[in-house]
């Protein structure tokens, strides 16, 4: 067999041509004979010849307008599916590269797409047909592969941007407005930096819906994508490679494949799918240089490019715990971690994926230890006065208790850092660990959620009623619900002349009216250094030096047990005293609540609070220079100053307000207005 241009029109095989598209008129419709002569005569009419000279098939074809139209492909019954029809459409592409593209029309009752398909046309819209009945016609479209202008606009995005692919179920998604995590996709900051593409596959999968309305949606649609570019024998060649490595069982399945071979054969760097299929089998595909991700995780790495630091690992003070942000490598890994024994995994994927499409506003990060994940923690930071958190969970470890308070006390320190007044975490599978230690950091349970309302002022009594009232008289039950609780308890703290309870209850806020005793209490430039600062450059939202305390909410500072003039509960101003080798001068760097005194044997003391400070012993032992006891106090709720005290500030202020000079070798009492002028000064309220 073989091909000719048939432009003799007094040859036998012209008139062959004519016998076999009249016989064929019901599918083809009439056309005249003085219309196959014009289209002979500008050699737009080729066909399939046998050895013995008979007509096997034709293509009958007209050119205008820079494009190629079949009007004809018209194959003999009898030697039909032996590969003409796709011998004499691939010579018409290679004869016609000059040209946009071809395009033809089909009757969709034919039932015939799929050798349109087969051949890599993809449909383009519909339109009705001639006949009586006006039946639909769908235009098939093949595009050549030009360097033209807009060619190289895409050519320059792909060399310039991340261009990365989405599949049927993401494009859907869009249209429909159905899924959250895809449609973090449409972020700003992420189109920003990201060309979104679709492939050939999609008009193929549009196509196969039978509803008309939902066809002509998806269409429109299809027109805010570029089509990657289209490489036809690279893409064969891929396809067929593919196809080798996998048991396709449904035409979805194949369709899924066409895409990857699209996206690798165009170029591109990312496929995004939410296909199960996909996914799975993404490890196979990743080799031929694309990476295979969720929305989620998409969005996830994209954050890891642009904002480095944020998930490089850092050590917590004192320990061999690492903490860091979540990466796209290791979402499903964190997922079977810490997924409780009656929750469904796909609910919580999802519920996970949703969360992290939104990095700048939602941080989501791990603990770990030597490649074991201690505990994930996802805070969620998008409502202007409030800190969600949707996901805390800590897996089962020696130091379990100790890890679920200091993970409560640093999300209190963020909430206050992002001044947002109320924390609310809703995941409802904490256990009775975490509903223990919340008890007795003082949230309060509503509606199976916990609360916590921060106040960022220095208030009087009368001053928090109204605060409390603002919240009543809000329509959210859930906010209403725990205002009341707060205001019932409040109002008993004050009943009971409790104030310092209520105090502690809406903490960082400071009662102005309270009488409770207030403290300097000095503190040596290296024990003030280990227990407020961590000089890390590196560093993470979760754990930022100026609110870390080591891995403890509460902390115990050791000192002599005389003059014994503390007393608890109070509040304390630290004052780091003078450091020769940094040329300090002594400041006042941090304010704290003492809980509780205790004055015993170094030995006892230290046995019994070991667990809480950055004191060994031998430095314990050193301190009491051989006394009978020490004094160990706890503290905690430490807030560090935006802004130091310094010692000539603290001695004007203290001359004014105390009426003598400024003398700090052992803790002094100092009146309440004078601790609220020092913490609004060092909190720059």
């Amino acid at each position: 067999m073989k091909i000719i241009t048939i432009n003799n029109i007094i040859s036998p095989e012209f008139e062959q041509v004519i016998v076999l598209g009249d016989a064929n008129t019901k599918t083809l419709g009439f056309l005249p004979k003085v219309v196959f002569e014009e289209y002979a005569k500008l050699n737009q009419l080729v066909g399939v010849i046998s050895e013995n000279n008979e007509v096997l098939g034709y293509l009958l074809f007209r050119i205008s307008n820079d494009k190629i139209t079949i009007v004809h492909l018209c194959i003999k019954t009898e030697m039909r599916g032996k590969g003409i029809a796709h011998s004499l459409v691939s010579f018409l592409k290679d004869s016609t590269k000059k040209y946009q593209g071809i395009r033809l029309s089909c009757r969709n009752d034919y039932r015939i797409n799929k050798v349109w398909e087969k051949f890599n046309f993809i449909p383009m819209n519909e339109k009705p047909g001639r006949s009586k009945k006006k039946l639909p016609l769908t235009v098939w479209w093949f595009q050549h592969d030009h360097n033209d202008l807009f060619s190289q606009t895409i050519e320059f995005n792909l060399k310039n941007k991340i261009a990365a692919v989405i599949d049927m179920n993401v494009f859907i998604d869009l249209v429909d407005r159905r899924n959250s995590e895809s449609l973090a996709l449409e972020s700003g900051w992420i189109q920003n930096e990201v060309e979104f593409y679709i492939t050939r596959e999609i008009n193929i999968e549009v196509n196969r819906k039978d509803d008309p309305i939902i066809k002509r949606k998806n269409r429109s649609y299809i027109q805010n994508f570029n089509t990657l570019p289209f490489n036809e024998n690279y893409y064969i060649e891929v396809f067929n490679e593919l196809q080798n490595g996998f048991m396709l069982t449904s035409e979805n399945d194949i369709s899924d494949l066409k895409h990857i071979a699209y996206t690798i054969s165009g170029g591109a760097e990312y496929f995004i799918t939410r296909d199960d299929f996909i996914l799975k089998n993404a490890k196979k595909i990743n080799n031929y240089g694309i990476t295979i991700l969720r929305p989620s995780d998409f969005i996830i790495q994209l954050d890891e490019i642009f904002n480095k630091t944020k998930y490089y690992p850092k050590q917590l003070i004192g320990t061999k715990i690492l903490q860091s942000a979540i990466s796209s490598f290791n979402v499903n890994d964190i997922i079977h971690k810490f997924l409780y024994v009656n929750e469904r995994k796909a609910e919580f994927r999802k519920k996970i994926s949703e969360l992290l499409t939104d990095p700048d506003n939602i941080d989501a990060i791990t603990i770990n230890q030597e490649n074991d994940f201690l505990a994930f923690v996802i805070l969620d930071k998008r409502e202007n006065d409030k800190l969600i958190v949707p996901v805390l969970r800590v897996f089962k470890n020696h130091f379990k208790g100790t890890l679920i308070k200091f993970i409560i006390f640093q999300i209190i320190n963020i909430s206050i850092k992002e001044r947002k007044k109320i924390i609310e975490i809703n995941d409802t599978s904490i256990g009775i660990d975490f509903e223990n230690a919340l008890k007795e950091i003082r949230f309060f349970k509503v509606n199976h959620k916990w609360f916590k309302i921060n106040y960022f002022e220095v208030l009087s009594y009368n001053d928090v009623f109204a605060f409390l009232n603002t919240l009543l008289i809000k329509n959210d039950t859930l906010e209403n619900d725990l205002a009341r609780m707060l205001y019932d308890e409040i109002s008993v703290s004050i009943l009971n002349e409790n104030i310092y309870n209520c105090e502690r209850s809406l903490f960082p806020l400071k009662i102005k009216d309270q009488e409770i005793p207030c403290y300097i209490v000095p503190i040596k430039p290296h024990w003030a250094e280990a227990l407020f600062d961590d000089h890390s450059s590196e560093v993470l939202p979760f754990y930022e030096p100026e609110y870390h305390l080591l891995m403890n909410s509460e902390n115990v500072y050791y000192r002599s047990a005389f003059p014994n003039i503390l007393k608890a509960p109070s509040r304390i101003l630290w004052y780091v005293s003078k450091d020769p080798n940094r040329k300090s001068k002594g400041y006042i760097r941090a304010s704290s609540y003492i809980d509780s005194i205790f004055i015993d044997n170094p030995n006892i003391l230290f046995k019994k609070f070991e667990q809480l400070g950055i004191y060994k012993w031998k430095e314990i032992r050193e301190m009491s220079k051989g006394k009978e006891n020490v004094m160990a106090f706890l503290f905690s709720d430490t807030e560090l100053f935006k802004k130091n005290i310094s010692l000539k500030s603290i001695k004007i202020q203290f001359s004014k307000s105390e009426n003598k000079k400024f003398m700090v070798a052992s803790p002094i009492e100092i009146r309440q207005e004078t601790f609220i002028d020092f913490y609004t000064a060092g909190m720059q309220i």
